[in-house]
């Protein structure tokens, strides 16, 4: 069934054309845990003003900044959990840390490493691989409608490495899930396709059904990547463009 968000676009019908459409500017990642309400834009989001203030300055860095909380929406005190990625490059890499949202540890001097792509001393590297759901209501209805169920589902098959997140483009193409730390991204999904595509990741693969192309990577490369994905089917993730 499809279904009009706004501006009278429709969504989810299934045949929406989505090769090469990942955000060509986006290779340093923030992701920073908050419940909620999710404003249109995510570094205007409701919080303790010492973080407010990083969000803003990592937006004006050029780093792309998601708020991201637990699939379920469970309640967060002080103590939330960031992660910091970059995914550009043969070498992408992400690394996992829990700051104070009154008190961040994160510093200045930490979104200067990240924008320039070099892992900050904040926190330890994540371990496991990340995968976002976007769930934006505020953005696009059809980000929840789909992706709220998608990101629950998946839960139970990744617990501990699914996340609902904020808009990371392309509502059109909802359910949208984005695996870090390469940065790809597929959609329009559901539960069995996003499934083959974490399947593949985890395998070192790229999956062909979905994918619309890896973070940080221009247009150009992104198309040469789908090109030899339909050609083959599938494509080890250390052979796609390196995003610069």
């Amino acid at each position: 069934m499809n279904f009009s968000c706004e501006h009278g676009a429709e969504c989810h019908a299934g045949n929406i054309g989505s090769m090469a459409s990942a955000p060509e500017a986006s290779r340093a990642w923030l992701l920073v845990e908050h419940p909620g309400p999710w404003p249109h834009e995510a570094v205007d989001a409701a919080v303790p003003a010492p973080l407010g203030a990083l969000l803003t300055a990592a937006g004006n860095s050029g780093i792309r900044v998601q708020l991201i909380r637990k699939p379920g929406r469970q309640r967060v005190g002080d103590a939330r959990t960031v992660f910091l990625g970059w995914t550009a490059g043969r070498g992408p890499w992400l690394r996992r840390a829990t700051v104070s949202a009154s008190a961040p540890e994160l510093a200045e001097r930490d979104l200067k490493d990240l924008a320039a792509g070099r892992a900050p001393a904040l926190g330890a590297p994540a371990g496991e691989p990340v995968f976002l759901v976007c769930t934006h209501a505020k953005r696009s209805l059809c980000c929840s409608r789909y992706g709220v169920p998608l990101a629950r589902a998946l839960s139970v098959r990744h617990p501990g490495q699914v996340w609902e997140t904020t808009h990371v483009g392309g509502h059109r193409f909802a359910a949208n899930l984005v695996i870090l730390p390469h940065g790809l991204f597929y959609g329009p999904v559901g539960l069995e396709t996003a499934t083959a595509a974490i399947g593949a990741y985890e395998r070192g693969a790229v999956a062909l059904d979905r994918y619309r192309g890896r973070a940080g990577t221009p247009r150009p490369g992104q198309e040469a990547d789908h090109a030899r994905l339909a050609a083959a089917g599938s494509l080890p993730v250390e052979g796609l463009a390196l995003g610069f």
